[in-house]
C-alpha cells in the first residue's frame, strides 16, 4: 500500500481509505496527512484496536463514515479458524483478531466478507454474546505536563505510579514506537498501553492559571 497515493487522491477532494495499518504506519499516514492540510479519521472495528484503518478526506468534508465490518467465525478450535483467516485475507484487509473459547472475533474491510465466503469460511454478525461493547468516552481533563505517564494514566483512569511501570515496561506505544519515560504526547497522537487500552490527545484547550494543561482526551477500554 504506497501511503503517498491515497494522499494525492485525496489531496484531489477526494475521499480515501487505506488497508488496515500497524502502529508504525498509521503514525507514517498521520505526518503525511498533516503536512498536507487533509483530514484523517481513524477505524478499528474492535474497541481499542491497535491495527487501525484511515480514511483520508479534504477537510472542507466534516465527517465521514465508518467502512469496517466486525465479523465472526464460530469454531471448536479457534486458532486454526484464525490461522485460515489470516490465510484469506490480505493483510490491508485484516484489522485485530480476537479469540474466545467460541470462535474468532476480527475486524476486516467490508469488501473481506465475500472473499471469505469463497474461502468456505462462514463469518458472521457477531452473536450478542460476543458483540463488542465499545467503551470510549471523550473528556476535558486538567493535567500537569503532556507526558506519556501523565496524559495515560489521567485518560484510562489509572494511578500515573501504575501506568509508568507499563512503560517502563515496554507496553506503551507512542507514534507507532515503544514510548519512553520522558516521551510527550502531542495534539493528535494516540497512545496504545497494553491491556489497559488506549488515548489520543485530541486537542490542547489552554492553559489554567497555574501553568497546567487543559486538555480533551478520547479513551477507549
Amino acid at each position: 500500500m504506497n501511503l503517498e497515493d491515497l494522499v494525492k487522491k485525496a489531496r484531489g477532494g477526494r475521499v480515501v481509505a487505506s488497508g488496515f495499518l500497524n502502529p508504525e504506519e498509521q503514525e507514517a499516514l498521520r505526518a503525511l496527512a498533516a503536512r498536507e492540510g487533509l483530514g484523517l479519521a481513524w477505524f478499528g472495528g474492535l474497541p481499542a484496536a491497535e491495527r487501525r484503518l484511515g480514511v483520508l478526506h479534504p477537510p472542507e468534508v466534516p465527517a465521514v463514515s465508518d467502512p469496517t465490518w466486525v465479523g465472526w467465525l464460530a469454531a471448536e478450535d479457534p486458532e486454526r479458524a484464525a490461522a485460515r483467516l489470516r490465510r484469506a485475507l490480505d493483510a490491508g484487509e485484516l484489522g485485530d483478531v480476537r479469540l474466545t473459547p467460541e470462535g474468532v472475533l476480527f475486524a476486516a474491510t467490508r469488501a473481506a466478507q465475500a472473499r471469505l465466503a469463497g474461502a468456505g469460511l462462514a463469518a458472521v454478525d457477531p452473536p450478542e454474546a460476543h458483540r463488542p461493547r465499545e467503551r470510549r468516552k471523550t473528556r476535558t481533563l486538567v493535567v500537569p505536563s503532556l507526558r506519556v505517564d501523565v496524559v495515560g494514566a489521567k485518560g484510562l483512569g489509572v494511578s500515573r505510579s501504575y501506568f509508568a511501570k507499563g512503560v517502563k515496561a515496554g507496553k506503551v506505544r507512542l507514534r507507532g514506537r515503544v514510548a519512553g519515560a520522558k516521551d510527550e504526547v502531542r495534539e493528535g497522537d494516540t497512545l496504545i498501553a497494553e491491556g489497559l487500552g488506549q488515548v489520543t490527545l485530541v486537542r490542547v484547550v489552554g492553559r489554567t492559571a497555574r501553568g497546567n494543561y487543559k486538555v480533551e482526551l478520547t479513551a477507549e477500554k
